[in-house]
């Protein structure tokens, strides 16, 4: 019994031995390389003659970990990479040849097990060595110099490293010598010009800064500062044209102005007692003309004129006109009718034929009162004719058809009529049956 137990504790102790070396086996066979958590990553400023970093990123695996670096240049996107043979370490200095290029790198982690290796993401493209800004182009001032408008200038060009930033300081010149000086508390792109700076010039100080330092330039100067505009400044008074009488139209002038814009000019017509006086505005009547109606007579009317632009407006008032009662014209007229004043000499006409008109105008009004005798016949039509002594004229008024003498009537005659009436160039003309170009014929004379 005894040599039994001692058998099975030596084979306990063997399978011990051989159990443990089974799991140590197990533990080399199932270890990797190492694996990366995280991407390695690049510290410092991708600008020629900057030194670049690499971080190599979080790795998991047997330890120890040991890294090396492979150090790339891509393209501007970040793609199409190729190794830099010599850029092996972790630190990288960027070069010209990078320019325009970005940089990644490649690292390598080994342990026991063996290796692997993660790319960081490519850096911003290489930029070249900057310097401090320096102007190119001179700041340039914008705006209305007057008192109470705003200036505003730009920045100019400049040249310098990326980011700039940029101040401003407004300064006021003398005319003369352009001495400047300081505008407290002006330090904007824009500013609102005071009252004390009428006479003066305006300029700004743009002063540019970037990393490396900072650089001013002075703005061209602006013109003269000029004192606030004003309302509109009447130098000459509205006037009133036209007939002053009932049915005619009036017509107003502006006036002369200084200081007008574009918001021009307003009218309000009013109409006085005779003397001028008393006035009162005509309701609806706000137009340039003004038609003169029954109401207007005996009164006078004026006109003002409201000139206006962004500052305000200003009243001028024209002198009154006095609409009297139209004047009507009155003339008398006569005509001694013979068969020899026509022009067509007439058929079997009597030599004792005649006849007589006569009239009298008022306004455009003709009275007439025409008689004859010893015609050829009984008119047909007695006419009056447009036309000279000895002309044959065109007929513009019938006096009667089929007339009786005496014969009489009344006309309204047109202005072009009644001014050959009253210059001797119309004439009546009998017509007969026999004779229809005319028997008897009498130039028309004004007799007062």
């Amino acid at each position: 019994m005894r040599r039994i137990l001692l058998s099975l504790a030596v084979t306990a102790s063997l399978l011990a031995v051989i159990s443990g070396s089974a799991f140590a086996a197990a533990a080399r066979t199932t270890a990797s390389p190492p694996v990366n958590n995280s991407l390695p990553a690049i510290s410092g400023t991708a600008q020629n003659g900057q030194t670049l970093t690499a971080a190599n990123g979080s790795w998991a695996g047997v330890t120890p970990i040991s890294y090396a670096y492979l150090w790339q240049r891509c393209n501007a996107s970040g793609s199409s990479c190729g190794s830099i043979d010599t850029a092996t370490g972790q630190n990288y200095v960027a070069s010209h040849d990078d320019i325009g290029a970005t940089i990644r790198v490649q690292v390598t982690a080994t342990n026991s097990d063996g290796t692997s290796q993660a790319l960081s993401a490519a850096t911003a493209v290489v930029t070249d060595v900057g310097n401090a800004p320096v102007n190119t182009t001179q700041p340039n001032p914008s705006g209305t110099p007057q008192d109470g408008q705003t200036v505003t200038v730009n920045t100019g060009g400049w040249s310098g490293l990326e980011p700039m930033t940029f101040s401003y300081q407004w300064q006021s010149c003398t005319a003369v010598n352009t001495l400047c000086t300081d505008l407290a508390g002006a330090t904007g792109s824009s500013y609102q010009i005071a009252t004390g700076q009428v006479g003066s010039l305006l300029r700004a100080t743009v002063t540019a800064t970037d990393s490396l330092g900072n650089a001013s330039a002075n703005s061209n100067l602006t013109t003269v500062v000029i004192a606030k505009a004003g309302a509109p400044v009447n130098t000459s008074l509205p006037t009133i044209s036209g007939p002053a009488s009932v049915g005619q139209s009036l017509q107003a002038s502006t006036g002369a102005w200084t200081g007008l814009a574009a918001n021009g000019f307003g009218y309000q017509w009013s109409r006085c007692n005779a003397g001028g006086a008393g006035c009162a505005s005509i309701p609806g009547a706000t137009g340039q003309s003004y038609g003169v109606g029954q109401a207007d007579l005996g009164t006078a009317l004026r006109v003002t004129v409201t000139a206006s632009n962004a500052t305000g407006s200003t009243n001028a008032v024209s002198a009154a006109l006095t609409i009297a009662a139209p004047i009507v014209r009155t003339a008398r007229f006569n005509a001694v009718l013979r068969p020899d004043q026509e022009v067509n000499r007439p058929h079997r006409a009597s030599s004792l034929a005649a006849g007589h008109f006569t009239a009298r105008v008022s306004g455009k009004t003709l009275s007439w009162t025409l008689t004859f005798s010893h015609l050829s016949g009984r008119p047909n039509v007695a006419t009056l004719n447009k036309g000279a002594r000895s002309v044959t004229g065109a007929a513009f008024k019938s006096l009667c058809r089929s007339c009786r003498s005496p014969a009489h009537g009344t006309l309204i005659l047109t202005a072009s009529q009644l001014d050959a009436l009253l210059n001797g160039k119309a004439y009546v003309n009998i017509h007969t049956t026999r004779n229809v170009q005319g028997e008897i014929r009498g130039q028309i004379n004004r007799v007062s």
